[in-house]
């Protein structure tokens, strides 16, 4: 994924790119998930914000950040389950 960019006149430079597509990939992995696109992308800002450049960008914090999801939708069914 990481690709090296090689620009005239510029200083050359290593880009990796993550998709919308990428994200859907790995979530397409949950058996009894679904993520929505504004999920996704909620996933997307999550591994920008908690970016580390000692541990990258892999697959496993994507899937990371798509469990956090899974689980604040677990405690909002609890919460409304408490409330009723």
């Amino acid at each position: 994924m990481a690709t090296l960019v090689i620009k005239e006149g510029e200083k050359p430079y290593i880009e990796d790119i993550w998709s919308l597509d990428d994200f859907r990939n790995v979530a397409e992995g949950y058996d009894k998930e679904t993520f929505t696109d504004d999920e996704l992308i909620e996933a997307m800002e999550r591994v920008a914000d908690n970016f580390d450049a000692n541990w990258g960008i892999t697959w496993e914090t994507i899937e990371a950040a798509l469990d956090v999801i899974v689980e604040n939708r677990k405690g909002e069914k609890q919460s409304d389950h408490d409330s009723k």
